[in-house]
């Protein structure tokens, strides 16, 4: 069954609900709609109890339908059902008291009676025929004919019918109205009765497939604003100008906080801060970005700076100017030259006839102004006309930079322009409503062309939607496409049916009237007057962006002059002089390009705060140009271009820098509390943060929420990492069951660190008695790679051994002496994330998570689900500190706190699909 629109699909509801009427068939029709909504759909068939005849037989129960009715009142059905079922049964009555009655032939006849004399004599028809009938009823009351008592039961029986149907009518109506309450109302119900169906844990069933959000992580449509953002927001709007550090660990979303504010400045540019930068190369860099940002910004453009000759950059011009004539031309001169030929005689009949008073009022006044300009220049106009007329000159002059003028002016062409144009297209409309000999062939013509109108316009749209409908297909080496030829048949059948209309008689006497010619050209000036009202000058290229572009040639190129002067005597003497001079102009160098650049910065900066706009600065990436003293001492040097007034600078530093920072002064001072007035940290998200951005991005359930948010350690950028390896999970395997989905995620995401660990242990130096480290790490990694159902009590066992691995245990202190302090806190690194991932398994990798959430909520904050992100986080700062607190978090989950009793059991699987295939 193909799917039907959304509107189409509601009508059609609509009448089978009108032609059931059954409260009782429309409520088993709407759960089984509800059952075919994505959002309850998806979950059934993955669990052996909810399926959708069971979730249908649940709905069908008495109680449960009492239940999901509650919230829609049936008073007015059921009383348009007993109203129908009362005159069904009257009518019934009737036609059973007097046994088979042909009350249908009779009402025809009846209708017959009076339609015919209607049809043949009009009105004076129907007054006899309705005399004739008043003249027989009587005769049957007074004679008593049988005929009389049948016709009166007949038409009885037929008002019965009528009386039923009007009320079958309203009470479809009620019925299809009491549907679309009934399915609003029992929508939540069927979700109800579904997850109940599911069983224990209904949200840890990961149904959906959408997950466009998290294949674009750099897609500004997935923003979500977050408590950093508001902070930085704030910030910058409690001072004018200033410089702002972001600092952050890394994947907190500093890049995007920076991009953000770029993008709701009035001007904003953003630059990037390798580490192989130079402070020199990287204010270089950042005036070549702010020249091409402002001039792109007034819509002018960048200057290609190509290395071509003038002669062939001008070639080049010229090229691209005569294609872009050529293709106006090849529309505007066979258009201009058709309205020219057509229109042609009748102007020049209209100029003949009014251009000459026209031409001598002209000629009148010109003659009267320069007879006036003539009186003024020999003095013999009144005293002070020649002063004030110099005054005004003078005035005029200083003016000439007054934005007023430009805009009166600009204001009177287009008021005069639109003026100007309605008055002609009214004058032809009006012009061509009151002309006799077009409203005398109209008539004629409408009907001439209206069946080619609709034939044509029937096959052009019959041809236009199958051109679009049609979809290309192959046959052999060959590709047919027919759409494009389609859409080419369908344009001749459009033109051929305006030239066949425009060719009849009747429309050629329509066209054929005297004014016609004058009202096309002055509807077609008026409509060009329209057109043209808002076109002005092109402005003069603004001065500062004609520095910048000055500004921008400078930086990128070299550029060099010469000059030769020659002089000598006769050839026969042979003496002579030559002088050549040669200037080159030099790069640049660090403090003119500092200058150059604030001065042009703080120019742009007026221009935009004059209205009331902000200029911000970001400069990302500082966080990677090393250490926390190569940072520094990079800000040092283009601290320089700091402080510009009315611009605001935003940098992403390092956390060390922020810390830097914050305890200015304690005990010494440092370049950060001179170069910098504020600084915003971006913390690692909430839960309910994280929550919201993978809403945004993905159809993930709250315990997958949790789950990716406690392995991301609320970092953005690993969380959603981490929202797409569980997509990736529930393809691989084939599985929607979170106990499963998790279970393969902790594994993969502890197989990856272990093996990293190794590396970098492998680099270590080892001796004979401590290599057996090494090869136990071998062996884990080993299991953790391919984890099998064979495998799977030795892979728990050798993980819940090193997980609780203690550098202080006795049976280990042997061996812990020969290790050297870098390898030793190497293991107890990989231990500590071991540990961590050993809770997220006996966490997210058992039944009944729902429940255990509750309980290990009864423990306090320990057992929260925010707790587990902290550990992720404290792991980064050191494993000893986060062993507690991983501590804390398996008391409040009731979890050993030992090797003994951990263990993980999952339902068997069968056979081994790697060791017994």
């Amino acid at each position: 069954m193909l799917p039907l629109p959304l509107s189409a699909r509601r009508w059609a509801v609509r009448v089978l609900d009108f032609v059931d009427a059954d409260p009782e068939l429309i409520y088993h029709r709407c759960v089984r709609d509800c059952l075919e909504e994505p959002r309850v759909a998806q979950l059934l068939g993955h669990r052996p109890r909810a399926t959708r005849d069971a979730v249908f037989e649940q709905m069908r129960r008495s109680e449960v339908m009492v239940w999901a009715l509650s919230p829609v009142r049936r008073t007015l059905l059921d009383s348009s059902v007993e109203d129908c079922n009362r005159r069904r049964d009257r009518y019934e009555c009737s036609l059973g008291r007097f046994g088979q009655l042909k009350w249908k032939r009779v009402w025809l006849a009846l209708l017959a009676f009076f339609a015919v004399p209607a049809v043949v004599f009009g009105t004076r028809g129907v007054l006899i025929a309705l005399l004739a009938a008043v003249v027989l009823v009587v005769l049957a009351r007074v004679r008593g004919w049988s005929a009389g008592r049948y016709l009166r039961q007949c038409l009885r029986a037929g008002w019965l019918y009528l009386r039923w149907g009007f009320a079958r009518l309203r009470l479809g109506v009620d019925a299809w109205r009491w549907g679309e309450r009934v399915e609003r109302a029992i929508e939540p119900a069927v979700s109800r009765v579904t997850r109940d169906l599911l069983g224990d844990d209904p949200d840890s069933l990961l149904v959906s497939d959408s997950f466009d959000g998290l294949r674009s992580p750099r897609d500004r449509g997935y923003w979500v604003d977050n408590a950093a953002a508001r902070t930085l927001e704030r910030k910058l709007g409690q001072i004018e100008s200033g410089t702002i550090a972001v600092c952050g660990p890394r994947g907190a979303g500093k890049s995007t906080l920076l991009e953000t504010s770029v993008a709701r400045a009035g001007f904003g540019l953003l630059a990037q801060a390798p580490a192989s930068y130079t402070p020199h190369d990287f204010l270089l860099s950042l005036s070549v970005d702010l020249c091409k940002e402002y001039i792109r910004y007034r819509g002018h453009a960048v200057p290609p700076l190509v290395q071509l000759s003038p002669v062939k950059r001008l070639l080049r011009r010229i090229r691209s100017q005569t294609v872009r004539s050529l293709k106006w031309a090849a529309f505007a001169l066979p258009a201009a030259a058709a309205v020219v030929l057509g229109v042609g005689a009748a102007v020049r009949a209209n100029v003949k006839e009014h251009g000459l008073p026209l031409a001598e009022a002209v000629r009148r006044v010109a003659e009267e102004r320069f007879a006036e300009a003539a009186g003024i220049w020999q003095g013999h106009a009144a005293a002070g006309t020649g002063v004030t007329i110099a005054v005004l000159g003078v005035a005029w002059w200083r003016a000439r930079h007054s934005e007023w003028i430009s805009d009166a002016a600009r204001s009177a062409w287009r008021a005069v322009a639109s003026v100007a144009g309605l008055v002609l297209i009214t004058a032809a409309l009006v012009g061509l409503i009151r002309d006799v000999s077009v409203a005398r062939h109209l008539e004629a013509a409408i009907a001439a062309v209206a069946l080619p109108v609709v034939a044509f316009g029937g096959l052009w749209t019959v041809l236009f939607s199958a051109s679009a409908l049609t979809p290309e297909f192959q046959i052999g080496h060959l590709r047919v496409r027919p759409r494009g030829l389609l859409g080419f048949i369908a344009g001749l059948t459009g033109w051929a049916g305006l030239l066949y209309c425009l060719h009849t008689p009747q429309t050629q006497a329509v066209l054929a009237a005297p004014g016609n010619a004058v009202r096309l050209v002055e509807l077609t000036a008026g409509m060009g007057l329209l057109h043209v009202r808002h076109w002005t000058p092109r402005p003069a290229e603004p001065p500062l962006v004609t520095r910048c572009r000055n500004h921008l040639i400078r930086l990128q190129t070299q550029q060099s002059s010469s000059a030769a002067l020659t002089t000598g005597t006769s050839q026969f003497l042979a003496l002579g002089t030559s002088h050549m001079t040669s200037v080159a102009t030099i790069p640049p160098n660090f403090p003119a390009v500092v200058q150059e650049f604030k001065e042009l910065l703080a120019r742009i900066a007026v221009e935009f705060k004059v209205r009331g706009e902000t200029v911000v600065i970001a400069i990302d990436e500082l966080d990677r140009l090393g250490t926390d003293t190569q940072t520094l001492a990079f800000l040092a040097e283009i601290k320089a271009v700091l402080g510009v007034e009315h611009v605001h600078y935003i940098l992403a530093v390092a956390e060390d820098v922020g810390a830097a920072f914050v305890r200015r002064g304690l005990p010494h001072r440092d370049v950060t509390d001179s170069s910098l007035d504020d600084i915003v940290y971006v913390q690692p998200a909430t839960l309910a943060e994280s929550r919201t951005m993978l809403d945004k991005r993905a159809e993930l359930t709250g315990p997958y929420a949790v789950l990716t948010h406690a392995m991301a350690g609320g970092i953005p950028r690993d969380l959603i990492r981490y929202g797409r390896r569980v997509m990736d999970m529930k393809d691989k395997t084939r599985s929607g069951e979170m106990v499963r989905i998790a279970r393969q995620l902790i594994f993969e995401e502890l197989f990856e660190t272990l093996a990293g660990f190794r590396t970098i242990l492998s680099k270590q130096h080892w001796t004979q008695g401590t290599g057996n480290i090494l090869g136990s790490f071998r062996v884990l990694v080993g299991l953790l790679r391919e984890p099998c159902p064979c495998t799977e009590t030795e892979l728990h066992q050798a993980l819940v051994e090193f997980a609780f691995y203690a550098i202080g245990d006795t049976t280990s202190a042997p061996i812990d002496g020969e290790l050297a302090q870098e390898a030793r806190q190497l293991i107890d690194e990989a231990s500590a994330y071991a540990y961590f991932s050993l809770t997220l398994l006996d966490i997210f990798a058992r039944e009944g998570l729902e429940r255990r959430s509750r309980q290990a909520a009864d423990h306090g904050p320990d057992g929260y689900p925010e707790r587990l992100a902290e550990a992720r986080q404290e792991l980064a700062v050191s494993p000893y500190s986060s062993r507690p607190l991983i501590d804390a978090i398996r008391k409040a989950w009731s979890l050993p706190m030992g090797p003994a009793g951990n263990s993980i059991r999952l339902p068997r699987q069968g056979h081994c699909p790697l060791h017994h295939p």
